[in-house]
């Protein structure tokens, strides 16, 4: 009896270690580890001038006690160091904006060491609304040199690419039918905060969508998938998707840098994504 009882101590007192070791990786270390995820995008749609054209997206920083400006200058190295075209932000820039006591010029500031010749985007994410930063989120990203689009289309006619942004659909003004104005002989980009919104859009001309919101569930166990994953963020949860629509359309789910909620991840290290795309 005296033996079953010291196994059954072993066992508990091996798994408050491992619980413990576990804990501190997902607090500690894992945030930390930023990778880059390189993916190429084959499109017919792409035009000669827009060959090889390098796109860089990062998302869901939640600046906020669980991520800092601090955390995010290594994600400004990165960036830099892939020396992309054209760079996106698809949402998510401050946790809680009202309660945020840092101040937001130190973001803008960062935002625009951020150098891309054809230019940076953003659309807005459901913390960009229900954080309380509706009326300031377009100011801070403007001032880091950042066009916001909300429900917009850009047309960079030289490289015969259109980019549609848009807006949140959770809290915000999302409206997925803008994606008609995708034209038949651009290379058409969506930027959308929230991935499902892509079944709304496939019968559009539509070649790739760049979203995030789901943090790549963040927690990376499927077992909690009905109470990690956010709406619109519960069939697309991370990396590339492909349709066969008539467009063929592809899908990048970016897992973001940030946390919220929890400042904990967990097989689900923050990412930044190179996305080339080529004929």
């Amino acid at each position: 009896m005296f033996k079953f009882i010291k196994a059954v101590f072993r066992t508990i007192f091996l798994i408050i270690i491992i619980a413990g070791i576990t804990l501190f990786y997902a607090r500690y270390i894992e945030p930390k580890m930023l990778q880059e995820k390189e993916v190429t995008i084959h499109s017919t749609y792409v035009s000669e001038n827009a060959e090889n054209l390098k796109l860089v997206v990062f998302a869901d920083t939640h600046f906020g006690p669980y991520y800092t400006t601090e955390d995010f200058k290594k994600v400004l190295k990165s960036i830099k160091e892939l020396n992309p075209d054209i760079v996106f932000f698809s949402g998510d820039l401050i946790d809680h904006y009202n309660t945020y006591t840092e101040d937001v010029g130190v973001i803008s500031k960062m935002l625009s060491s951020i150098e891309a010749p054809y230019g940076k985007f953003a659309v807005f994410g459901n913390h960009d609304y229900g954080g309380g930063a509706e009326n300031n989120y377009e100011s801070i990203m403007e001032g880091g040199g950042f066009t916001v689009l909300k429900n917009e289309y850009y047309a960079m006619d030289d490289l015969k690419i259109g980019i549609i942004g848009i807006d949140d659909v959770l809290i915000g003004y999302g409206n997925p039918k803008i994606s008609s104005w995708g034209r038949p002989d651009y290379f058409n980009i969506i930027l959308c905060h929230e991935p499902d919104v892509i079944d709304e859009v496939l019968n559009y001309n539509v070649d790739l969508m760049i979203s995030s919101h789901t943090h790549g569930r963040q927690i990376n166990i499927k077992f909690f998938d009905d109470y990690i994953l956010p709406r619109y963020g519960q069939k697309y949860i991370k990396g590339l998707y492909q349709f066969e629509n008539a467009r063929k359309s592809q899908l990048y789910v970016n897992s973001g840098v940030g946390m919220t909620k929890l400042p904990f991840r967990f097989l689900s290290p923050p990412e930044l994504t190179c996305i080339t795309i080529t004929r």
